[in-house]
Parts: structure tokens; C-alpha cells; sequence
């Protein structure tokens, strides 16, 4: 039994209810606000063609990794086999994962009842910690697994147990491994190193599975939104000024989540042992990714990984002595409760009557509880609770239902989620943002110099938005589709096109697909 185990179990009734209460008040916290966003039903329209026999793909005539979470569709998929819908079963799993989280910081991290109380807090307080515990997106259990990660780690637990934490934080996001990274290496440094490899090894075997399958079944070992964001064209010069954007837009809207963070990360990089400096590292590294890239245009989405470091750090070694922890604790809460987007101070009615480009700031980065929340608020007066089952998100069922009325041949759509998901696998959806296209997520939106096509991609005062980077859709491609032949003008389109027709389309082990797949492998 660990010594956090122990000093759990020995705490005194007092401390054991505040903390009871704090994690209650999470629980009904995350309830209230609860939702499910738009980008969410990207995944979903997978799991449901997966329940239908179309396999793992959201357009079925083709293999394309539309989603980043493997692990979380997995539980996603397999819970709505019992349940029979993905919009109630989703937000129960997400509060599932963020009161697991909750009991694993108290009772597996914390070294003291002061501490855990302030880890909490920091939760309870945190804007993007309670919009993303629900919102269908896979971070929950991503906080579940890192969590996991973190305490084989300070447990000094198995390599094989820390590696096959660490294989579930990846399938559940991918680029949770450079957060990881730095507490990984300390792993290897301080055990025999080539036991500890082999350990990891051991453990990670999940991940390269999946990895392997990745290849063979879509031809990519990242998943195609990834391809799409990441192969813009822009760069550094455009990109890290907007990842600082995301930053500061975010102590704007919810400043406790990266003061936490920050503070967290500074005092372990202050101690001296090793386990505190890798976590500090590690946010260090996750910070310098998320600013590489440019951030999110979801206001949040990519801190509350960090902050789970943050509150397993305030959980482990605390602020000082019990007292300091607890000033601490109250001064998270004070200073959310006097924040106006606070969790604790938000309406049952979050949309606040606002139009949704009202919750969009002009840099582009969007309170996207805010936006959705009117259509997929669990607790909006406008979600249209009266109707029947399968409306369970006001949003995305005129055309949706059209398009699959009518059978319609490939469209070109903006908005793939709640639209996509309610049109079913009977039509073909082109998302000229590439994110569930493979051919058009490898096309740059910067060609010789210039944004294009500029009016879809310029926002407010600016020439592009981050996370929605719409790709100049040839008309050769379009013919294609609608059972033409493929006649493109550009020879490297063309070439382009034959390659991801063979990998995404062509049967799995022809000689052809795995030279295409050499030439285009990302």
C-alpha cells in the first residue's frame, strides 16, 4: 500500500467530508454544464458506422482516420452498444472519467487531505477543466490516464504498468506524449536501462498495435485531422504569434487554469527531485507545442492536460504546510468566482441568449461551450427535449435529413459534426476543411504566398482562422466523385490523387497501395 494510500485512509472524518463534498461538488458542477460539441459527432458518425457494419470510417467508400481518439471511441462505441445513442452516453462518460480522476488525486496522489482539497479546487475553478469534462471529446479520459501515468511514476511502479499508462494516454491523444516525454526519460535514467526499455516496451504494446492497424488499414500512422492541421502551409511566423494568442486569450477568459498551471510547474522546477522536474518539463514541452502549433480555436481544449499535471503536483507536494495549501485552495475559488465565465457562476441557459459568433474573439478562438450550448446544453431551454430521440442535439437535421432523404450523390458541406453524424452512411460528405478527406487534408491552403481561397478562409480582420483551414476543392476532384473521370490539369494533383485513392480505397495489401502508402506515409 502507498503512503497516499495509507494517509487516505487515516484521514480524519473531517478532512474525508470536505473532500467528499468538493468531489460532489464537481460532479453536479460538470453536470450543470454539461454539452456536446459539434466536433464530437465526428467521432460519433464513425462509431455509428461501426455499429452498422461500414467498419472504422466516417465516409464509408473509404479508409480515412477522421478522429484523433482511438481509446475514447473505443469506450464510446462500446458503451452505446448498451445505451442505443451517443449524446446522453457520452456526457455519462465524461462524468465517469472526470469523478475517477477526482477520487485517484485524493485517493492514490495526495499526501495530505490540505492538498487534495487544493487539487480540487483548482478543478472546481477551472473553466476548461468543467467545459471539457463532458462536451463528448476524449479529454476526460485522457486526464484518467495521464493521472495513471503520473502515479506509477511517483510510485516507482513497474515499467510494463507506466508504459501501458502512458500507451493509454496516446490513444486517447496522441501528442499527450510530449507531456509524457520528460517523465518517461527520468523512468529510463534512474532504473537499468535496458529493463526499463523493455518494460516500457511491454507496456506501450497497445499502442503499437494500434499503430501497425493505423498503417495497414488507413496507410497513415497519424490520423487524418492531424494531416489537415498540421500540412497548412503557414508558418512559424504565423503560427507561434497566434499559439501566444491562445494563451493570453485564455487568462483573459479563465485565468486560473494557466496561473495553476504556471505555478504548479514553477515550484516543482524549484525542488529538487527528479519526478517534480519532469513534470515541469513536461508542461514546459506541452506548452512550447501548443504555442508551436498555433493553439485551438477551442478556448481551453489544450490546457486541461497540463492542468491535470498541475493538480497532481499541488495533490503530491502541496504549496507548503497544510495551512498555506489551504489559503491556496480558497484563493482558486476566489479568484473563479470572480471571474464572469466561471464554471461556479455560470447559467443554466450558458448561451446567455448571445448569437454564437458573439462567443468568438476576433483572433479567431472560440468559448465553444458558449457557441454550441444553445443546440447541445444537456440543460438548454432550446435543445428541443420534446423531441424524439434521435434530436437529442437541436442542430444539423434540415439539410442532414435532406441529403439522406433524397440519397444524394457527394456533397461539399461546412460543419461535419452534428450534420454529418445525422446524415448517415448513405452520403458521401466532403469537408473542404480536409479533416475526413484525405485527398484535400494534403493540400496546403498557402499557395505561392497567398491564403486560398481567401473568402473562405478569412475571418473578421484576418486572412485565416486557426483549426478551420478550408482547402480550394479542385473541380476534377468533385467530377471524380460524381463517377467521372479523374482529369486534373496539375500533374502533381493528379499523382497526388491516384495515391490516396489506392490507400484509402484500394484492397489492403496490393502491391500498389504500399508503394503509394511509401510515397505519402506522414
Amino acid at each position: 500500500m502507498s503512503s497516499a494510500t495509507t494517509t487516505a485512509a487515516a484521514r480524519p472524518p473531517s478532512d474525508r467530508a470536505v473532500l467528499g463534498g468538493l468531489i460532489a461538488a464537481l460532479a453536479l458542477l460538470a453536470l450543470k454544464c454539461a454539452w456536446v460539441c459539434d466536433d464530437a459527432y465526428i467521432t460519433f458518425r464513425v462509431v455509428e458506422n461501426l455499429w452498422q457494419g461500414h467498419g472504422l470510417r466516417w465516409n464509408v467508400a473509404e479508409r480515412v482516420q477522421a478522429y484523433t481518439n482511438p481509446l475514447w471511441l473505443a469506450l464510446v462505441a462500446g458503451a452505446r452498444g448498451f445505451s442505443g445513442e451517443v449524446y446522453f452516453t457520452s456526457i455519462a462518460l465524461g462524468l465517469a472519467c472526470t469523478v475517477l480522476t477526482a477520487l485517484s488525486l485524493v485517493t492514490r496522489a495526495a499526501a495530505n487531505g490540505a492538498n487534495a482539497a487544493l487539487a480540487l479546487a483548482v478543478c472546481i475553478g477551472s473553466k476548461a477543466w468543467v467545459d471539457f469534462a463532458t462536451s463528448g471529446l476524449e479529454n476526460p479520459l485522457l486526464h484518467l490516464a495521464l493521472l495513471g501515468a503520473w502515479i506509477a511514476l511517483a510510485e516507482r511502479r513497474s515499467s510494463v504498468e507506466l508504459g501501458l499508462w502512458c500507451a493509454a494516454a496516446a490513444l486517447t491523444r496522441l501528442d499527450s506524449l510530449v507531456l509524457l516525454a520528460p517523465a518517461l526519460a527520468l523512468h529510463v535514467a534512474r532504473a537499468t536501462p535496458r529493463r526499463a526499455l523493455l518494460g516500457l516496451a511491454l507496456g506501450g504494446a497497445p499502442l503499437v498495435a494500434w499503430e501497425l492497424f493505423s498503417l495497414v488499414y488507413y496507410g497513415a500512422l497519424s490520423p487524418n485531422t492531424a494531416i489537415a492541421k498540421l500540412n497548412t502551409g503557414l508558418g512559424a511566423s504565423e503560427l507561434v504569434p497566434q499559439g501566444a494568442r491562445y494563451l493570453l486569450e485564455s487568462l483573459t477568459r479563465d485565468p486560473l487554469t494557466l496561473c495553476a498551471i504556471l505555478a504548479a510547474a514553477a515550484l516543482a522546477a524549484l525542488r529538487r527531485d527528479g519526478i517534480s522536474r519532469a513534470l515541469a518539463g513536461g508542461i514546459a514541452l506541452h506548452l512550447a507545442y501548443v504555442v508551436w502549433v498555433g493553439g485551438d480555436f477551442m478556448s481551453g481544449r489544450f490546457l486541461t492536460a497540463p492542468l491535470c499535471c498541475a493538480a497532481f503536483l499541488f495533490a503530491r507536494y502541496g504549496v507548503g504546510p497544510a495551512p498555506r495549501a489551504r489559503v491556496a485552495a480558497l484563493a482558486a475559488l476566489a479568484l473563479s468566482v470572480a471571474t464572469p465565465l466561471s464554471p461556479l457562476r455560470a447559467p443554466l441557459d450558458y448561451s446567455r441568449g448571445l448569437a454564437p459568433d458573439a462567443h468568438v474573439s476576433d483572433s479567431g478562438i472560440a468559448d465553444e461551450r458558449g457557441y454550441w450550448y444553445a443546440a447541445a446544453g444537456l440543460f438548454s431551454p432550446t435543445r428541443a427535449l420534446d423531441a424524439p430521440p434521435y434530436r437529442h442535439v437541436s442542430k444539423g437535421h434540415g439539410l442532414a435529413f435532406r441529403l439522406r432523404d433524397e440519397q444524394a450523390g457527394p456533397r461539399v458541406i461546412e460543419g461535419i459534426g452534428y450534420l454529418g453524424y445525422w446524415a448517415g452512411p448513405g452520403v458521401h460528405l466532403i469537408d473542404p476543411m480536409g479533416l475526413s478527406d484525405a485527398f484535400l487534408a494534403r493540400l496546403p491552403i498557402v499557395v505561392y504566398g497567398e491564403v486560398t481561397p481567401r473568402e473562405k478562409n478569412a475571418f473578421r480582420a484576418r486572412a485565416w482562422r486557426v483549426g478551420h483551414y478550408y482547402r480550394d476543392v479542385p473541380p476534377a476532384y468533385l467530377a471524380w466523385l460524381a463517377g467521372e473521370a479523374a482529369a486534373f490539369d496539375d500533374p502533381q494533383l493528379a499523382a497526388l490523387h491516384a495515391d490516396v485513392v489506392a490507400i484509402t480505397r484500394g484492397a489492403l495489401f496490393d502491391a500498389e497501395r504500399w508503394s503509394a502508402i511509401g510515397r505519402r506515409l506522414r
